[in-house]
C-alpha cells in the first residue's frame, strides 16, 4: 500500500510541459493519438515501436549537427525486438555527432553559460557562451598541438570546476575519450583507476577544497604518477592545473607540466568538431569495485547524449530557460549528466566544495542568488537539512524552484512528507530517480503528467523496457503485477548501454555483470523493487549484490578489504550496507574478527579509519566498525555479504544451506537497533 492516498503534488499545467509537447510531436508526425504518459511508456517499449521512439526523440531533442541528413534507424536488424542486448548492438549507425559541439551549439555570445561558485572564495563567478567557446578553443589547440586525437584517453583528477569542463569539451571536440576522478581520491584509488587505461594525457589540480581549507596533492600526485607513467607508455604530460594556485614543482612530477606551460602550445587555430559515429567511445566511468579493482566502462557519445536528454528535457522537464543545478564530484557519472545540462537548459550553477561550508545552507543561498529552477541533490542532503532544523522556505526566495530531483539512494516516505509539510514551496516537484553509471541515466523516475506520492518514485522511465522478475528462480518470471518485490531488469536494448567494459577481459566482466542471471535477452541490473499495484509507483529496496552506496557514493566491499588486510591484528572483516525502513540513507558497517590476544581498541579504530581515508576517500570511511566473533561464510568460501546485509537492515532471511557456519549469521541481529546519528561508544561495541 502507498503511505498516503493524498498526492503531494500534481502539475497544474501539464499542457506546457516538454513532455506533452512530444506527444503532440509524435502524434502529427507518426499518425498515433497518444493521450497520456501510461499511453507514451507502452509505445516507446512496444515490440513494434521501441525503435520508432528513440529515432523520434533524436529528432525532437535535435541532437544531431546542423546540415546532417535524416537520422536512420536505431537498429539495423528488421527483428529488433528480438535483438539480444549483449553483445551490445550497433545504435543508429548511420549517424554521426560530437557532443562537444552539442553543447556549444547554441548558447548566446552575451549570455552566461556558467555561474561557478567555491566555498573558499566568496562570490559567484559568470562565465558566458563567448568565454567559454574561446576557453575551449584554445586548450583544444594545445591538446591538438600535444598529439591528442581520436581515441586518446584524456584523464582529470580534477574538482568540479569550470578548468574541468573546458578541458573535457576541448577532449571531446578531438574525439578523444574522457574520464575524470575526484582530487580527494587517495593514490591507490587513482593508480587502480589509470593504469587499466592507458591515458595520453592527465590533468591534475594542485589541491583540493576540504571545509574551508586547501589540501596541497603534490605529494599524491608525486604517488600516482610514477606507477601510471611505468604503465602508459604512450603517456606525454601530467598537467598540473592551478586550482588553489599552490607552489607545485612540476620537475619532482613523472613527466610533469605546468599549465602555462601546457597552453602556450596553442596555435590559434579555429574551434572545429570532429564528428563522429553514435557509438564513437567518449567516456570512460569506473564501476564500485565489488570484486576488486573498479572496472572501466565504456560510454558512447550519441548514447550519452540521447538518454541524458531524454532523461532531462523528456522525463524530468528541463526547459531552455531553466537554470540548472546537480551538487556532484566529477567521481559520480552525475557529473556527466550534468554537462549535457549546457544544452539542456539556459545555464547552470557549479559548485566546488561542501554542501555544508562555509555555512550549512551555502547551496540554497546560490540557489536563491542565481535563480535555480532544477536542483539536483540526494536524500542525505535532504536528511541533513532536516536534522539542522533547516526551513528553506522560510530561509530563502524560492519561488523559481520548479524540480528538485533526488538520486544517490532511496528516498524515504519521512522525507517526502518533510519536504512538502514544512521544508520546501509546494509547487516544487519532487523527483526520486534511479539508474546507474552502467547506464548513464535512469530505469525509473519522474513525469510533470502524473502526481508524487509519499515514499514513490513515479514511474519507469521512457524508452527502457523495466521489468520486476521473481528473485527466487532461475528462469524469468515477472511479479510486476503482483506488487511484489524483485529483480530490476530491463528486456529491449537502451542507446545507452555501454559500448564495452576496457581491458582484454571485458566481454566477460559485460556479460557476467548483467547477463548471467537471465541471458542475452535481459539486462539484470542488481536492484530490488516493487511496483505498487495502486498508485503504479515505484519502490527502490536497495541493492541485491554487495555494492555499498551511502549517499549515492557506490564502491565495493573489496576496496575496503584491501585496507584491512594489512592490519596484523585483524584476522578476517566484514563490510556491508545498512539501510532500514527509518533510514534516509545506506550507512557502511565493517565488523572485524580480531586475532587472539589482539584488542579491538579505540587507537586501532582510528588507525583504520585513517587508512581507508589515505588510500580511497573520506566517503569510503565506514560509520561504525564493530569487533564479532565469527565471520559467515558459504561452503565455498565466500563471505555471505548479503545475508548479513539484510539481517542488520532489519529484513527477514532465509539462510541457505550453502552457509558454512549458519549460526554466526545470528551474532549481526544486535546491530539491527544501531542509533541514528548517535556514534556508539567502545564499551557499547564490546558488549554487543
Amino acid at each position: 500500500m502507498s503511505p498516503h492516498r493524498t498526492p503531494l503534488w500534481q502539475h497544474c499545467e501539464s499542457d506546457q510541459t516538454n513532455v506533452a509537447k512530444f506527444i503532440t510531436y509524435v502524434n502529427e508526425q507518426l499518425g498515433l493519438s497518444l493521450k497520456t504518459y501510461d499511453d507514451l511508456y507502452s509505445w516507446s517499449v512496444g515490440d513494434a515501436t521501441f525503435q520508432d521512439f528513440w529515432r523520434a526523440a533524436y529528432q525532437w531533442l535535435e541532437l544531431a549537427p546542423p546540415g546532417s541528413k535524416p537520422v536512420g534507424p536505431m537498429l539495423a536488424d528488421e527483428h529488433s525486438a528480438t535483438t539480444p542486448l549483449f553483445p551490445p548492438p550497433a545504435f543508429f549507425a548511420h549517424d554521426s555527432l560530437n557532443i562537444a559541439e552539442l553543447l556549444l551549439r547554441d548558447g548566446k555570445d552575451q549570455d552566461v553559460a556558467i555561474h561557478f561558485a567555491r566555498e573558499d572564495v566568496a562570490g559567484v563567478v559568470k562565465v558566458t557562451w563567448r568565454t567559454l567557446r574561446e576557453r575551449v578553443r584554445e586548450t583544444r589547440d594545445a591538446l591538438d598541438n600535444s598529439g591528442i586525437g581520436v581515441g586518446d584517453m584524456v584523464v582529470a583528477v580534477m574538482s568540479n570546476s569550470v578548468d574541468t569542463i573546458v578541458i573535457c569539451l576541448a577532449a571531446l571536440s578531438l574525439g578523444a575519450v574522457w574520464s575524470s576522478s575526484s582530487p580527494d581520491l587517495g593514490p591507490a584509488a587513482i593508480t587502480d583507476r589509470y593504469m587499466q587505461i592507458n591515458p595520453k594525457i592527465v590533468f591534475a589540480d594542485d589541491g583540493y577544497l576540504h571545509r574551508g581549507k586547501r589540501v596541497s596533492l603534490a605529494d599524491r600526485i608525486r604517488q600516482w604518477s610514477e606507477p601510471i607513467c611505468q604503465a602508459a607508455k604512450s603517456l606525454r604530460d601530467i598537467v598540473v592545473v592551478p586550482f588553489c594556485k599552490l607552489d607545485i614543482d612540476t620537475s619532482k612530477i613523472h613527466r610533469g607540466c605546468s599549465w602555462d606551460s601546457f597552453i602556450s602550445r596553442t596555435s590559434e587555430q579555429e574551434l572545429t568538431f570532429n564528428l563522429q559515429p553514435f557509438s564513437h567511445p567518449a567516456f570512460a566511468m569506473f564501476s564500485s569495485g565489488t570484486t576488486g579493482k573498479a572496472k572501466c566502462i565504456i560510454h558512447s557519445s550519441g548514447g550519452i547524449a540521447l538518454k541524458v536528454k531524454t532523461d532531462m528535457i523528456l522525463q524530468h522537464d528541463v526547459r531552455k530557460n531553466d537554470v540548472v543545478f546537480q551538487y556532484t564530484t566529477t567521481s559520480w557519472v552525475m557529473w556527466v549528466l550534468n554537462l549535457l545540462n549546457l544544452s539542456s537548459g539556459k545555464s547552470m550553477l557549479l559548485y566546488e566544495g561542501s554542501p555544508f561550508h562555509p555555512e550549512p545552507t551555502i547551496l540554497l543561498k546560490l540557489a536563491q542568488e542565481v535563480g535555480v529552477t532544477v536542483f539536483g541533490t540526494s536524500p542525505r542532503y535532504l536528511q541533513e537539512l532536516r536534522s539542522r532544523n533547516i526551513i528553506p522556505r522560510h530561509q530563502f526566495d524560492l519561488d523559481r524552484l520548479r524540480v528538485m530531483t533526488s538520486t544517490g539512494s532511496a528516498l524515504s516516505a519521512d522525507l517526502y512528507d518533510w519536504f512538502y509539510e514544512t521544508a520546501f514551496p509546494p509547487r516544487t516537484q519532487l523527483i526520486s530517480m534511479s539508474g546507474g553509471t552502467d547506464i548513464a541515466g535512469c530505469f525509473v523516475g519522474g513525469t510533470p503528467l502524473l502526481p508524487v506520492y509519499s515514499g514513490e518514485i513515479q514511474v519507469k522511465a521512457l524508452g527502457m523496457a523495466v521489468d520486476i522478475l521473481d528473485p527466487g528462480l532461475a528462469q524469468p518470471r515477472s511479479v510486476e503485477l503482483s506488487g511484489l518485490p524483485g529483480e530490476l531488469v530491463c528486456r529491449k536494448p537502451f542507446p545507452s548501454q555501454p559500448v564495452s567494459f576496457h581491458g582484454p577481459a571485458g566481454a566477460d566482466v559485460y556479460r557476467s555483470s548483467y547477463f548471467e542471471r537471465f541471458g542475452p535477452r535481459i539486462w539484470c541490473q542488481g536492484d530490488l523493487i516493487q511496483r505498487l499495484p495502486d498508485t503504479g509507483g515505484i519502490v527502490m529496496l536497495g541493492r541485491s549484490d554487495g555494492v555499498l552506496n551511502p549517499s549515492g557514493v557506490r564502491f565495493g566491499s573489496a576496496e575496503i578489504y584491501a585496507v584491512t588486510d594489512t592490519f596484523p591484528e585483524i584476522a578476517d572483516s566484514l563490510c556491508v550496507g545498512q539501510k532500514r525502513v527509518a533510514d534516509a540513507d545506506e550507512r557502511v558497517l565493517l565488523f572485524l574478527k580480531m586475532h587472539p590476544g589482539s584488542p579491538y581498541t579505540e587507537e586501532l579504530e582510528g588507525r583504520i579509519k585513517a587508512a581507508i581515508r589515505s588510500r580511497y576517500s573520506h566517503r569510503h570511511v565506514p560509520q561504525f566498525i564493530f569487533p564479532v566473533a565469527d565471520i559467515p561464510y558459504t561452503m565455498n568460501g565466500k563471505k555471505c555479504e548479503i545475508n548479513v546485509k539484510h539481517v542488520v537492515s532489519g529484513r527477514q532471511v532465509a539462510v541457505s544451506g550453502t552457509v558454512a557456519n549458519p549460526d554466526s549469521l545470528r551474532l549481526y541481529r544486535r546491530f539491527q537497533d544501531l542509533p541514528l546519528d548517535k556514534k556508539a561508544t567502545i564499551g557499547a561495541q564490546s558488549k554487543l
